[in-house]
């Protein structure tokens, strides 16, 4: 049975102003809001059902929303960054901790599924990559209360997290083997992306600055996403060109090149940028509101009720945590928490999980052990969210800054 538009803008405008509730929530409990948008999603879909409404379309956008999305929350990150000299060590150190714990997590999760579950070595490896991915659309927003040196580690390593598993999915659905040059082929793409990137963001920026109509915020928005399609259609790390803009667009008196950097009024930069941000921040938030709706509505709750889905969900969460604890524990001097907790699943993993072609897909490895691995991963952010605490007292203020300078 069809629904009436009326209604359908009725429900959307109540679930928005739901996400918006549940943000303000999630900023004073440290609850993530993306859990309750799920699972109004899935109660939604139980009414539909029963009532036999039909929304044939939802399952079909949810790459788009995502996409989008993604595209969004990794430029607002991006944005908040800084790149001064004293941040590089954080920066590398960020780099590495998303690049190791992400291999390990790849190689620890396709032995289980190889030799626990009898799945084929390569499609273990590719059911495998989704899942070690950290969801920097969960991360970031949920790294709000840390301090700045821990939030910062978060936002860029999520990124680097991101950036680092569509490259590393992309070339396994495009090889079925492992080749040394895969790390030429990636700094190559690095220095192309850079190089294109610094262009287009020099030429915005430039045209920012000319433009005198009112609406002008959406337009590096809107070549953001050409330049994310076209990447995607090229296999070019396409999430890493948003990245790098965010980056131009926050450190436009550091990152350009000296010549480059004296035909920029860096003053209209700033003021640029603080437009920019809000108009992100917004629409990434009313994007991921939709996106984890319509992620919980495509769920069929009777499917469910196989207890071997949570056995597998549990399994696969104490690997991703117990490597991440033996990581960040041997590489670094200071107090790990909470960022040891902060590896949440989501808009990436479901978004490379849809990706996988169907002659690749695995009746154990479902769209529901993703639920739970996210659910789970989720809770475990939760925990140490509450149980960790800015440092107050001159003791743990001594602490965090030897912390900060650990990192340098």
């Amino acid at each position: 049975m069809d629904i009436q538009t009326e209604w359908v803008l009725l429900g959307l405008g109540i679930l928005a102003i739901f996400s918006y509730l549940f943000d303000l929530l999630a900023h004073k409990t440290k609850f993530p809001s993306v859990i309750l948008l799920v699972l109004i999603g899935i109660l939604v879909r139980i009414y539909a059902d029963a009532k036999g409404f039909t929304f044939p379309v939802l399952e079909d956008i949810l790459p788009t929303l995502g996409s989008i999305g993604l595209i969004l929350i990794v430029l607002e990150g991006a944005m908040e960054l800084s790149t001064e000299r004293e941040k590089l060590g954080l920066i590398i150190r960020a780099f590495f901790s998303s690049l190791v714990i992400m291999l390990i997590t790849v190689t620890a999760l396709t032995s289980l599924f190889y030799y626990g579950f009898q799945m084929e070595l390569y499609i273990s490896i590719v059911n495998a990559i989704p899942l070690s991915i950290i969801s920097s659309a969960v991360a970031i927003p949920s790294s709000m209360g840390f301090t700045r040196n821990k939030r910062e580690f978060i936002i860029y390593e999520s990124s680097f997290s991101d950036i680092l598993g569509i490259i590393l999915f992309n070339h396994t659905l495009a090889n079925r083997t492992f080749e040394p040059s895969i790390f030429l082929d990636f700094g190559f793409e690095i220095v192309i992306v850079l190089v294109v990137t610094m262009i287009c963001s020099f030429l915005l920026i430039k045209l920012l600055r000319r433009i005198e109509h009112k609406i002008k915020y959406f337009l590096p928005i809107a070549v953001l996403i050409i330049l994310y399609a076209l990447g995607k259609m090229f296999h070019i790390s396409a999430l890493m060109m948003v990245f790098f803009f965010g980056l131009f667009m926050a450190n436009s008196r550091t990152l350009f090149p000296r010549p480059i950097r004296k035909y920029l009024d860096h003053e209209q930069v700033d003021i640029n940028l603080k437009q920019l941000q809000l108009l992100t921040g917004e629409s990434a938030f009313l994007i991921r509101t939709f996106f984890f709706l319509v992620f919980g509505f495509t769920i069929v709750v009777s499917k469910m009720g196989n207890p071997w889905l949570f056995l597998w969900g549990t399994i696969i969460i104490v690997i991703i945590f117990l490597i991440r604890f033996a990581y960040l524990r041997l590489t670094s001097r200071g107090k790990i928490t909470p960022e040891v907790f902060i590896a949440p699943r989501g808009l990436i993993n479901i978004l490379l999980f849809l990706s996988i072609p169907t002659a690749l897909l695995s009746d154990v490895i479902n769209q529901y052990v993703l639920l739970i691995v996210f659910i789970f991963s989720l809770l475990v952010m939760i925990w140490g969210g509450i149980s960790w605490k800015k440092p107050r007292s001159g003791r743990e203020l001594m602490e965090e800054v030897g912390e900060i300078s650990s990192t340098l």
